[in-house]
């Protein structure tokens, strides 16, 4: 399991199904130990949801705007390699982004030990609607929202082939 050493000395792994997460965000692997040195870990054990700056241009962000749309209008969604449901997509290309985000949670066996839960090169954005770990029906509208404005550039190396559909559909 990797290890890395954060800004404060505490300690972030990468368990397995973080490593098999981080499959879809290829990019942002030879980021994450200078990303994570940059990381304060919470004091109190809370969640770690970090937008890290640094400094320059790291790559291109696979998250973008784009125009609005209602949950029942189709748009293009694939599959990205290791999630269970399918992405809203848009064929293009990323803004150039400085930021690499991190998301870990405090480990119960191990004190100032967080566990990686993912890592992507750009900026901080809520959970896709289908997320299991939504659970408050306001935070879900407004996940629901982000993605109705937003969507992940089309990377056929990490995503099945782009298709039609809606988010009423693919929620269904």
């Amino acid at each position: 399991m990797r290890k890395f050493k954060t800004f404060c000395g505490g300690t972030i792994v990468v368990p397995r199904k973080a490593e098999d997460h981080l499959r879809a965000h290829p990019n942002v692997d030879l980021l994450m130990p200078e990303a994570i040195a940059r990381v304060q870990l919470p004091q109190d054990g809370a969640f770690l949801s970090a937008e890290v700056e640094m400094g320059r241009v790291v790559g291109l962000s696979g998250c973008v705007s784009t125009h609005s749309i209602s949950s029942s209008d189709r748009t293009l969604f694939a599959q990205r390699v290791g999630r269970d449901h399918p992405s809203r997509v848009i064929v293009g290309e990323g803004e150039r982004t400085t930021k690499v985000v991190v998301l870990a949670f405090a480990s119960r066996e191990e004190a100032s030990t967080y566990v990686l839960v993912t890592s992507w090169v750009g900026s901080l954005a809520p959970k896709e609607p289908w997320d299991s770990n939504i659970h408050r029906d306001e935070e879900y509208q407004e996940c629901l929202r982000f993605w109705c404005s937003h969507a992940l550039v089309w990377d056929p190396a990490v995503m099945s082939d782009h298709f039609e559909s809606s988010w009423e559909e693919i929620l269904r």
